[in-house]
């Protein structure tokens, strides 16, 4: 897609981040680049060329101004909000939106390709469901070009189990409206102890213990329905009974 600069002008800015600039037409956004290494550019072509996954944000389109190359062109999901902000969505909403997560990470590692970086900031969820965003960081499976990735005692683990277990980390998140992926990671890396030590005593422990022994099994690549909380989260008296418990162990573990 080309642009003149008088028509990227007139696109609606919605803001400028560390990193590039956002602008959106309709229900597009168009992401304008400060800098942006080549074997990131590489990647997004692959998957503007290869890929295309419904529901989630992955990249559509390459935009230029005149010519010159200036960035990706996305899906806006206007009334959406992250996963860190979700607190008025119901518990079905949220779980809804989990496995919606859950099919699009999958998609995109049946492609041969993993997300480097799931955050609560990259999970969206609106009255749709969920959407997987901001595809910056996704590479061939096997690539060593993103570190930041978990511990499993002194091992890294594999880049899709970093995945499907940080997915995992950001769902918890969003049934207990506690952005448990950020309080618990420590110079880039989070301990796979620190969070089974996390849920220990709370109603939710045995279905945390099963999903990470699942994740963690051989040739298991994709998580199971997040339908198995709905029991424990219907019950409002349990679920802060856990909040009491999450929030106290957090303050524990710096």
């Amino acid at each position: 897609m080309n642009l003149s600069e008088e028509e990227y002008s007139g696109l609606e800015k919605l803001f400028d981040s560390r990193t590039a600039e956002f602008r959106k037409k309709g229900n597009l956004i168009f992401k304008n680049y400060y800098f942006l290494k080549r074997v990131t550019k590489d990647n997004l072509e692959y998957l503007i060329n290869n890929i295309y996954i419904l529901g989630s944000g992955i990249p559509i389109d390459e935009f230029f101004v005149n010519d010159r190359f200036k960035g990706i062109v996305t899906k806006y999901f206007k009334d959406a909000v992250s996963f860190s902000k979700a607190s008025s969505f119901s518990i079905e909403e949220k779980v809804k939106a989990c496995n919606d997560i859950s099919r699009q990470l999958n998609e995109l590692h049946s492609y041969g390709m993993c997300f480097n970086d799931i955050q609560c900031d990259n999970l969206l969820i609106d009255k749709d469901g969920g959407h997987l965003i901001d595809f910056d960081s996704s590479s061939f499976i096997g690539s060593t070009e993103y570190s930041c990735r978990y511990r499993l005692r002194d091992d890294l683990l594999s880049s899709v189990k970093t995945d499907l277990y940080k997915a995992l980390i950001c769902y918890l998140s969003i049934f207990y409206n506690m952005d448990l992926e950020k309080m618990l990671k420590y110079n880039g890396v989070l301990s796979v102890s620190e969070v089974s030590y996390l849920f220990e005593n709370t109603s939710i422990e045995d279905v945390v213990s099963d999903i990470t022994k699942y994740i963690f099994s051989d040739n298991k690549e994709m998580l199971p329905s997040m339908e198995v909380f709905l029991p424990f989260l219907s019950d409002e008296e349990r679920v802060n009974y856990d909040i009491n418990i999450l929030k106290d162990k957090v303050k524990t573990l710096r």
